[in-house]
C-alpha cells in the first residue's frame, strides 16, 4: 500500500503507515505499538479519517470535547502534543501539522 493511500475496514484505518484499530481501541506505527488515552485515540481518529484536510480547532473541541472552543483553551494543544511525542518515539518523521491559527492537518506523505 502507498504511503499516501487511506484504507479504512469496518474495525481499522491505515493512513501513513499509522493504523488505528477500533475494536481493541490499538494504535500501530511503522507496526510498533502506540500506547494512548480514550481521547487521543479519538484525536488522532478524527484527523486520520479526514486525512489530508484542514480540521479546525472548534471541529476538534465540537467532537472530541463536546464544548465549544474557549478563547484561553490549551487543552487541545497539550494533547496534541502529548500524541505528537508518543509518535515521534518511534519516527522522527512528523503526521500532524499545525495550520497556525486554523487547526491541523494527518500528513498522507
Amino acid at each position: 500500500m502507498l504511503v499516501t493511500e487511506k484504507c479504512l475496514t469496518s474495525d481499522k484505518l491505515l493512513v501513513a503507515q499509522v493504523e488505528l484499530n477500533f475494536l481493541n481501541r490499538s494504535v500501530l506505527f511503522l507496526g510498533k505499538s502506540i500506547t494512548t488515552t480514550g481521547l487521543e485515540f479519538n484525536l488522532l481518529a478524527l484527523l486520520m479519517v479526514d486525512a489530508g484536510s484542514l480540521i479546525s480547532r472548534e471541529v476538534i473541541a465540537q467532537r472530541i470535547f463536546q464544548r465549544k472552543l474557549g478563547s484561553c483553551d490549551k487543552s487541545i494543544n497539550s494533547h496534541l502534543s502529548n500524541l505528537r511525542k508518543k509518535l515521534l518515539t518511534i519516527s522522527s518523521r512528523p503526521v500532524i501539522k499545525t495550520v497556525k491559527g486554523q487547526g491541523y492537518i494527518f500528513l498522507t506523505s
